[in-house]
């Protein structure tokens, strides 16, 4: 980590934390606050403090909850408001509407995880045009110009990482394939495209699939079930979020073949860290959410208070490989997420 996480300036005005999960596909109760990334008027405040708005990518998943648990102990720390709101399914037409609404409100900063890299650009700039900073974290927009900073962690050393890891477990040879969520996320499209690059130096493993589950869980079980069919003689599996993850370790277990097909998967929610131990996953990319939240609020309070001069305009952070052996290592199971 290249910026500490200090206390800039005291604050004796605790932080108001409104934090929650939406129900269905809507959004939360909680609103969201956004701030200017451009040459502004002085921001609002709310009660004497600045308001953060802060739209995770989900509000019921681990990783995101991990995020906002960071994002909260900075704001505690710092003395400002974090006003959370988002929707409990990934999709950027629930996302929008939370975007504009909190665009409506005037709220100082805006932090938030894109659900598309291309959908998402126009509602963020149309933050940034109301003198509205935006900060990304762990997805962002690819037209990052408009953004005060992006938090992320390095999804193409994740890819190759895995593809690595993979090889060297299935002894450089074999099929693989690669189930994923959605085209146009950032952080999946470029795990993916890490890991079937890096897949090129083993001139005798074939990726023979790329599937997309748009985020079902039984949809991940079904591709792996039927790439089973086609490749019976499949020795491994890259699955790039948790939801493929447990999807694709059902599907192994109901074909029996979680003995003979390896497992890599992104990210480190509990029940990952259950299938690690118990062996139907082989190895996890851990990434740090709770750290990236962290940031997201200290570099927006950076901004607030004028010391822009601390903000990078990009950050990426590493990831931990957890594996059975090291599982109980400190220094790797500290990133694990909590819900």
């Amino acid at each position: 980590m290249s910026k500490s996480m200090t206390v800039f300036g005291t604050v004796t005005i605790a932080a108001l934390l409104l934090a929650g999960c939406g129900n269905g596909g809507g959004a939360s109760s909680n609103s969201v606050s956004s701030n200017s990334s451009g040459n502004a008027t002085a921001p609002a405040k709310s009660n004497g403090q600045y308001t953060i708005g802060f739209i995770p990518g989900i509000t019921t998943d681990a990783f995101y909850i991990s995020m906002l648990k960071g994002a909260k102990a900075e704001a505690t720390k710092l003395g400002v408001t974090l006003d959370i709101q988002g929707a409990a399914q990934w999709n950027y037409t629930l996302q929008t509407p939370i975007v504009q609404s909190m665009i409506s409100k005037k709220v100082n900063l805006l932090i938030i995880a894109p659900n598309d890299a291309n959908a998402m650009y126009s509602p963020l700039d149309q933050a940034v045009q109301a003198n509205i900073p935006v900060i990304t974290v762990d997805t962002t927009i690819n037209n990052a110009s408009i953004l005060t900073s992006k938090i992320t962690s390095n999804n193409q050393q994740g890819g190759t990482v895995a593809a690595d890891t993979l090889a060297k477990m299935i002894g450089d040879a074999g099929d693989v394939a690669v189930i994923n969520t959605v085209p146009g996320v950032s952080t999946t499209d470029a795990r993916q495209s890490a890991f079937i690059n890096e897949m090129k130096k083993y001139p005798n493993i074939h990726v023979v699939a790329t599937e997309y589950t748009n985020d079902q869980q039984n949809a991940a079980a079904v591709d792996i079930e039927n790439i089973l069919l086609s490749h019976p003689h499949l020795k491994g599996v890259f699955a790039t979020n948790v939801v493929n993850a447990a999807g694709v370790a059902s599907g192994l277990q109901a074909k029996n073949a979680q003995s003979k097909v390896k497992l890599i998967a992104y990210d480190a929610e509990p029940e990952e860290v259950t299938d690690l131990k118990n062996g139907s996953i082989q190895a996890l990319v851990v990434q740090k959410p709770y750290l990236e939240g962290q940031m997201a609020v200290d570099y927006a309070y950076d901004y607030l208070t004028g010391k822009k001069s601390e903000i990078q305009k990009s950050v990426v952070l590493s990831n931990v490989i957890a594996t059975p052996q090291n599982v109980n290592v400190p220094n790797v199971s500290k990133w694990f997420y909590t819900n």
